[in-house]
């Protein structure tokens, strides 16, 4: 009888211990459950608020595509509805950013080499412009010879460059290019320049005080025809342009087109203190409109952001892209 006692506690005790682990693993089972359900949810919320920051950055672009088609004045500067600045448009789930650049503010880069007899070979106006570009930005002057050494066709080393030897005793090796760079990301192959002096502006580094000036990449273009826009360009851009081109003609130039913007280059000599002298310099190179643009278009949904950078060139009433760029 006793024995009998014995093996029906025993089951008792088997059957619920047995219940407690099937209890156990039914929760185990529920948690898994619910923490799978739980990030598909996540997953499915994070791919909606994707799609939406993709068509939010999409509307961006196609908006400023629409503001430049309805610039039709005889320049691009101030008073444009495009320039400068574009307060963000807000949207149910987030919200759109979109900023348009000239690309003819900036300094090509395609151009410091010029095409003779099959050969590429350095333009000393150009040179001398972009050394003088340098010397604002606080960066090392004989890095424009390293930069012609990479787009020239010569293997003579400039005085302080240095030809694909140099390159292809790297690890891994390259050689130089041997004509204009494609992109302005390409000079970071360059000797001499890195993504500190290449992406961080001179306060940043350690240098002046001037915190309006950015750094090297807001100043370099491979779009354009090697012309500057005296309507858009910066102070470290406008005094590329001479050695006569001092800070305080630069800013009033800058602050003279705030409210008379440049229609012809002609109106320059509208600043007080742009002699004829300057003027005639700088004429050859200088113009008051464009036709290549930058874009780039942000689309923000729930902290998701999607981006589109891409530049396009105006054609009469349309335009034709030249670089487009979407993130994932």
């Amino acid at each position: 009888m006793s024995s009998f006692r014995s093996r029906k506690k025993r089951f008792f005790a088997f059957a619920l211990v047995t219940v407690m682990v099937f209890v156990l693993l039914l929760s185990l089972v529920a948690l898994e459950f619910s923490k799978r359900t739980g990030i598909s949810l996540k997953l499915a919320v994070n791919f909606a608020d994707k799609k939406q920051a993709q068509y939010y950055a999409f509307g961006g672009y196609q908006a400023a595509l629409a503001l430049l088609r309805g610039d039709s004045n005889d320049y691009d500067g101030p008073k444009d509805v495009w320039y400068g600045p574009l307060p963000p448009i807000p949207f149910d789930r987030g919200y759109i950013v979109v900023s348009i650049e000239d690309e003819k503010a900036k300094f090509n880069v395609k151009d410091l080499v010029v095409s003779q007899a099959d050969e590429w070979v350095v333009q000393e106006r150009r040179r001398s412009m972009l050394r003088r570009l340098f010397d604002e930005l606080e960066l090392d002057t004989a890095i424009v010879d390293t930069i012609v050494d990479w787009e020239d066709t010569n293997d003579l080393p400039e005085a302080a460059g240095v030809e694909s030897a140099f390159y292809e005793s790297l690890l891994p090796p390259y050689t130089a290019r041997n004509e204009p760079v494609a992109t302005t990301g390409e000079l970071l192959l360059v000797k001499g320049i890195d993504r500190k002096k290449f992406f961080l502006p001179p306060s940043a580094r350690g240098y002046g005080e001037i915190e309006e000036i950015g750094p090297l990449s807001e100043y370099l273009t491979v779009y354009g025809d090697g012309s500057i826009n005296v309507n858009t360009a910066d102070l470290p851009v406008l005094l590329s342009l001479s050695l006569d081109m001092d800070e305080y003609i630069a800013r009033d130039i800058i602050e003279y087109r705030k409210d008379h913007p440049f229609h012809e280059k002609a109106d320059l000599k509208n600043v007080e203190s742009v002699t004829d002298l300057l003027y005639d310099e700088i004429s050859s190179i200088i113009d008051v409109e464009s036709n290549i643009f930058r874009i780039t278009a942000e689309g923000i949904s729930n902290e998701i952001v999607s981006r589109i950078s891409a530049v396009v060139m105006r054609q009469g009433e349309g335009f034709k892209v030249v670089y487009f760029n979407r993130s994932l």
